[in-house]
């Protein structure tokens, strides 16, 4: 694993103005259906035109230390052109307080070990990632709107676009 680096800035070369990018409000997304489930992500939204997505996926090669069977997850940071991508099943808007950067998120995710994940050996667990991603920036205090906040997370536990329950999958985080 020496040498496995979790995190991906697309595109690499603009890595500096994506982490200076301002934060207007935060978008959790679930994505059309693959293997049964939704694949979620975070866009953190700059203007109706542009966000930069934040995109937990199992690596499928680097193998779990903490789920048997599993493997560690790739943070993809995109910047892109658009505020959601047009596979989305649904949106849940996260209003954010003033002034936040893409920086000072991912700041804060790295600073609580978050670009540290595992996905369980079917490479589920981006719905449990989000989820906790949502309750960290809702305990900083990045998003202040609890309804907003419950919502989001009674919205990653169903199928979209049915709408039917699913529970929680477990990913887990390595040190």
């Amino acid at each position: 694993m020496s040498g496995f680096q979790p995190v991906h800035y697309v595109p690499a070369s603009r890595q500096a103005q994506i982490l200076a990018m301002p934060v207007k409000r935060i978008l959790a997304v679930p994505h059309r259906k693959a293997g049964g489930t939704n694949h979620w992500c975070l866009y953190l939204s700059s203007s109706p035109a542009s966000s930069v997505r934040i995109d937990c996926q199992p690596s499928h090669t680097v193998p779990s230390s903490v789920l048997r069977g599993g493997s560690k997850a790739n943070l993809i940071i995109s910047e892109l052109p658009y505020e959601i991508s047009t596979d989305a099943q649904a949106q849940f808007i996260l209003d954010v307080a003033p002034g936040l950067s893409v920086g000072q998120v991912w700041g804060e995710f790295t600073r609580y070990g978050r670009h540290k994940y595992e996905f369980d050996a079917m490479g589920v667990g981006c719905r449990c990632w989000t989820t906790d991603q949502i309750n960290l920036l809702y305990q900083l205090q990045f998003v202040g709107n609890a309804s907003q906040v419950a919502a989001a997370k009674a919205g990653i536990l169903k199928l979209w676009p049915d709408q039917t329950p699913l529970p929680l999958d477990q990913g887990a985080y390595y040190q």
